[in-house]
């Protein structure tokens, strides 16, 4: 994909930063569920930022898309889980499911930064 290394490593900092929040507030590890949505939204938002910061020269755009990737992601993930689990009554997913939530919800994010933060 022609990344530089700075790109490489922002992009895992922010799939950390709305994993692991993502699966804490969806319920996946609920022993380390101490804080409310929002505040595991708040984290994941303020990662991603930073994240989306390092990844381009132009930081304040990428902070921009990386706190609007990240927060829709992390909601698109939390809103597949529990609407499916509503829906079906079954706690059981595979793992492809939870990215069909994080793709959706952090696509508008992903796309304004490859128009408008990318060199």
């Amino acid at each position: 994909m022609g990344e530089s290394p700075r790109e490489s490593w922002a992009l895992t900092l922010g799939m950390v930063a709305v994993i692991i929040p993502g699966m804490i507030a969806s319920d996946f590890m609920p022993a380390w569920n101490v804080l409310p949505f929002v505040g595991w939204l708040a984290i994941a938002t303020i990662g991603a930022a930073l994240a989306g910061a390092i990844a381009t020269p132009s930081w304040d755009r990428g902070m921009i898309c990386g706190a609007l990737a990240d927060a829709g992601a992390l909601a698109g993930m939390w809103l597949y889980v529990t609407l499916r689990v509503w829906l079906t009554g079954s706690n059981t997913f595979w793992n492809v499911e939870l990215v069909i939530g994080i793709g959706i919800g952090g696509a508008p994010g992903l796309v304004l930064y490859g128009l408008w933060a990318r060199r």
